[in-house]
């Protein structure tokens, strides 16, 4: 097929369509070495439809010349990027570049890149213009990353917002010490001169600050103005002893559609760009602070702390718990939790579970059951690095047997995946059997799930377990944390 697109494009066929067709053939690696293959370094039926009179026929020749990967169309993309009219097609030039060896041209491309910063677009350009200063500041940045910030103002006095969730605030407010503490709906308010304390306490969701703006219209330029004139950037300065450039992602909560979201968020972080001078740049991988503005509140979350509170957790995988609501779960139970316990995980992923229960009640010989295999070799990596000892071991948890029982067992039940109810009902049903025979009477079990209507179930069938107490774990009850002892 590649063949007669070559063909039809040397006779000036169907010029769009032909290109079209290959610009999506070459996202393959073996098309790619084909059609390299079969030009054999003449690239010049390409480089000359970037010189085309119709618009759309230079962008994805230019396109299919990013894709074929050669650094000698540097050069004819570069110069065809430097007299391309239309806006809607430079950035293309630019995105082909990206890929390729671009250091002969990379001094130009980023005094372009200042020039496209100062620039005010008119309305109809501001797209284009957004489109062509992402993708210069991926190629500025290829060859001269970005300083990244580091937090420096720990010994200064913040207001800060935990975020918890509806439930459980006071269990977070009641780890802080010093400061002055108001409870919220979903988190805990605190104004603080020892803010390193704070970032240890492993419940809350995310630490964020908030800004000094009270009202915020729908105007993408509006919302931009106020952002700027906020406390924003004399947070940054004051939390990073810095006055340069930060980049910066943001986030919009609230009732606007995914489309209405992504063009508003595009619209008003250009504009905030510009009304701070570029001393925020947007950006959506490698950013320094997320801007959340919604309905109340504006609030940044910085990415710039050493944050040691799970520096353990250097391994997921798809089903792991989130570590602080690993957290939560240990402290609910530590009443019931018993020290230098032996403790069993049968489902245990990469050990987050038995790591945060260890934490607020030192354990004895813990043991952590996980069929699959990548999860047992990531949950030994956690541990160590945890500086904890757990015994794991890959094996099916209904297959396991051991010489002596367990005083408690903690787990995050599996989720019901590709499994009926009925199956996954019986699931619970081979758990709870399956864990009489492995507990102490009187043993503890420490369940998370979101099938509570099962648990109960196997309770009532289960006369030798009581239930001891229940959480509901989020703000929609899908959750649950079950306390149960095994009382015959």
């Amino acid at each position: 097929m590649i063949k007669e697109q070559y063909e039809d494009l040397k006779m000036k066929r169907e010029l769009r369509k032909n290109l079209i067709a290959l610009k999506q053939e070459l996202k393959e690696e073996q098309i790619r070495q084909e059609m390299l293959a079969l030009l054999d370094g003449d690239y010049s039926v390409f480089t000359q439809l970037l010189e085309d009179s119709e618009p759309k026929v230079r962008k994805n020749a230019a396109i299919v010349l990013g894709r074929l990967k050669e650094d000698e169309n540097v050069i004819p993309l570069y110069e065809a990027y430097k007299r391309e009219t239309q806006l809607f097609v430079k950035s293309d030039y630019l995105s082909a570049l990206a890929d390729l060896d671009c250091s002969s041209c990379r001094q130009e491309l980023e005094q372009r890149l200042k020039e496209l910063e100062q620039y005010q677009p008119r309305i109809e350009e501001e797209k284009h213009i957004r489109k062509e200063l992402a993708a210069l500041r991926k190629l500025a940045g290829k060859g001269n990353p970005h300083k990244r910030h580091r937090f420096q103002g720990y010994d200064h006095t913040w207001e800060v917002i935990l975020s918890t969730g509806r439930k459980y605030q006071n269990l977070t407010a009641e780890q802080i010490k010093g400061g002055r503490i108001t409870i919220l709906n979903s988190g805990v308010r605190l104004v603080t001169s020892h803010i390193m304390p704070v970032l240890n306490i492993p419940t809350y969701h995310e630490l964020l600050f908030p800004l000094n703006v009270r009202r915020i219209s729908g105007n993408p330029q509006e919302t931009a103005k106020a952002l700027a004139d906020s406390n924003l950037l004399e947070i940054l300065k004051k939390a990073h002893h810095a006055e340069d450039d930060f980049y910066f992602r943001l986030g919009i909560v609230g009732s606007k559609s995914l489309e209405e979201r992504s063009n508003f968020i595009k619209k008003c972080a250009f504009a905030l760009e510009k009304e701070t001078g570029g001393k925020l740049k947007n950006s959506i991988s490698d950013y320094e602070l997320e801007i959340r503005e919604g309905q109340f509140l504006p609030l940044i979350k910085l990415y710039t702390f050493e944050n040691q509170r799970f520096s353990y957790r250097k391994n997921v995988v798809a089903s792991s718990i989130r570590p602080e609501q690993a957290a939560l779960i240990a402290r609910l139970a530590k009443p019931y939790m018993s020290r230098e316990a032996q403790v069993l995980d049968p489902f245990c992923g990469v050990g987050t579970m038995l790591i945060e229960r260890d934490r607020v009640c030192p354990a004895g010989k813990m043991y952590g059951i996980d069929i699959f295999g990548e999860a047992i070799i990531k949950a030994r990596e956690n541990t160590r690095l945890a500086n904890k000892e757990v015994y794991y071991i890959n094996r099916d948890f209904f297959k396991f047997t051991h010489k002596y029982l367990f005083d408690e067992i903690i787990t995050n039940m599996p989720g019901r995946g590709k499994k009926s109810k009925g199956e996954h009902d019986q699931f619970y049903g081979a758990f709870f059997q399956k864990t009489e025979e492995l507990l102490k009477k009187e043993g503890k079990m420490f369940i998370y799930s979101d099938e509570k209507n099962f648990i109960k179930k196997q309770l009532r069938l289960h006369k030798g377990f009581t239930l001891c107490q229940e959480y509901s774990m989020d703000e929609k009850d899908n959750y649950y944390l079950f306390i149960i002892e095994k009382v015959d």
